[in-house]
């Protein structure tokens, strides 16, 4: 009988056996240096899940030359596992709310821009 990873029982089914931290590391590749030449191919997405809600972080990036829905299909898959694992081990956080960040494109990069906390 093949035996499942540690806490494969606890996830949903659609979140399979994903690495979280290989998924991030796709993800940053995805973005890359986020590069741009107009301000509106600058975006934001949340990133993370805090265990009382809401996004850990938010992820700036160039919508140019990115297959946007790809990343953000990895964005909510590691959204969702975050807050499974965060679940299964009973983690909880300062509830804090974490500001969003406006984004601006500096010298051709898309940017944080304010007081927001940006991955």
């Amino acid at each position: 009988m093949k035996q499942q990873p540690e806490g494969a029982a606890d996830r949903p089914a659609a979140l399979g056996s994903a690495d979280p931290a290989v998924l991030l590391a796709e993800i940053k590749a995805l973005v890359g240096t986020a590069a741009a030449t107009t301000v509106a191919q600058c975006k934001k997405v949340g990133l993370g899940h805090k265990p009382c809600g809401g996004p850990s972080s938010y992820l700036i990036y160039s919508t140019e030359g990115l297959d946007e829905a790809r990343l953000l299909e990895k964005v909510s898959l590691y959204n969702q596992l975050d807050q499974a694992q965060q679940q299964r081990l009973g983690l909880v956080s300062d509830c804090a709310v974490v500001p969003e960040p406006a984004v601006a494109l500096v010298g051709g990069v898309c940017v944080a821009n304010g007081n927001g906390d940006a991955y």
